[in-house]
């Protein structure tokens, strides 16, 4: 286990439950079966959508939407989501993850609910924010689109395809912005014009959600896909900092937890072993005198500098105890033999 400095454990299952409802798309009927299920319609034949279970993009098993062309070279699998209520004042994110096998036939689409605009305030009333192939076959990737408030002025794209291996961003992606009269959208995810009947397009972990500052980062979709219930990280990762330092984890704020473990080595039990140097009272006093601390406690200025680790000093503080108990002990029997001492000297009088 790798030291931690103090605060900086949290409970990641609230996280993932945050996660979870931040999804604006209902996942609870995406179960196996064929054709379309609750929350989502089919693109395509019954014969050519179908649920079942497989390996997703974390390697886990999970459930996938196939897509099977049947070679009428239409739309051979995938769905679009059921209309979910929106702000068009508001910005909002899309994604799922994608695999292609067998072959690059055929075309797979990304995209939203129409109408909307460019950034550039063009219509568009079928919006992709990305179509084509991708780079390789047998891997998966998430797709990430976004749709901007009416009122937002930037013209700069968000989205991009990422590699679910590297976590890279391999490919750009269009925005666009929802018009003043928008009510609600729609999350569009198809494969189309595919001759091979060999080739499967794969679906996993559609999402859409308000960008509030609550919805999940690209970062953290990439290492934990919806479905799990706990976070796993890649890389070192900041809470309102971006330098975490040696730190795989450092939070920049308070934190609240029902409890909190360290896993730790070198308990002080050795303090009750015969062979222990304990010091003794003068030679504690002596030391607090000319150091201004306690024998191994850290110095307040290097505490109040560096933090401190939540094992170690819990290490410390139990062995000042131990030691404090043991020189309560030796005390004690001096009490009671000067007691005796005391007691023979009066019945001798």
């Amino acid at each position: 286990m790798k030291k931690i400095k103090i605060g900086i454990l949290f409970v990641l299952g609230l996280s993932a439950m945050e996660s979870r409802a931040q999804n604006l798309l209902n996942l609870n009927d995406w179960v196996i079966g064929g054709g379309g299920t609750a929350g989502f319609t089919q693109n395509g034949l019954v014969t050519e959508n179908e649920r079942e279970w497989g390996i997703g993009p974390l390697g886990t098993q999970v459930v996938l939407w196939k897509g099977t062309p049947s070679g009428d070279s239409q739309g051979d699998g995938g769905f679009n989501s059921l209309d979910i209520p929106i702000n068009h004042q508001k910005t909002y994110r899309y994604s799922v993850w994608i695999k292609r096998t067998n072959s690059k036939n055929g075309t797979a689409y990304f995209g939203c609910g129409a109408p909307v605009t460019s950034l550039a305030g063009v219509a568009n009333n079928n919006p992709y924010f990305w179509s084509g192939n991708l780079p390789e076959l047998d891997k998966w990737y998430l797709l990430v689109g976004y749709v901007h408030g009416s009122n937002d002025p930037s013209t700069v794209s968000s989205g991009g395809i990422y590699d679910g291996v590297t976590g890279k961003r391999v490919l750009a992606a269009v925005d666009f912005k929802f018009l003043p009269t928008a009510t609600s959208t729609r999350l569009r995810s198809y494969l189309f014009y595919d001759t091979n009947t060999s080739d499967r397009q794969y679906f996993y972990g559609p999402r859409l959600e308000e960008v509030n500052g609550n919805e999940p980062t690209i970062s953290s979709l990439l290492d934990n896909p919806i479905g799990l219930g706990d976070f796993s990280f890649s890389g070192k990762v900041g809470i309102k900092t971006a330098t975490p330092g040696a730190y795989d984890l450092a939070v920049n704020g308070k934190i609240r937890s029902q409890e909190i473990k360290v896993e730790t080595t070198g308990w002080p039990d050795y303090v009750f072993k015969e062979d222990y140097q304990l010091l003794s009272l003068a030679e504690t006093e002596e030391f607090i005198k000319k150091n201004g601390h306690l024998p191994e406690v850290p110095k307040a200025a290097d505490a109040e500098a560096n933090g401190i680790s939540l094992g170690e000093m819990n290490k410390i503080l139990l062995k000042k105890i131990e030691e404090m108990t043991l020189q309560m002990i030796q005390l004690n029997k001096v009490v009671v033999k000067q007691g005796q001492e005391i007691q023979s000297l009066k019945k001798a009088n």
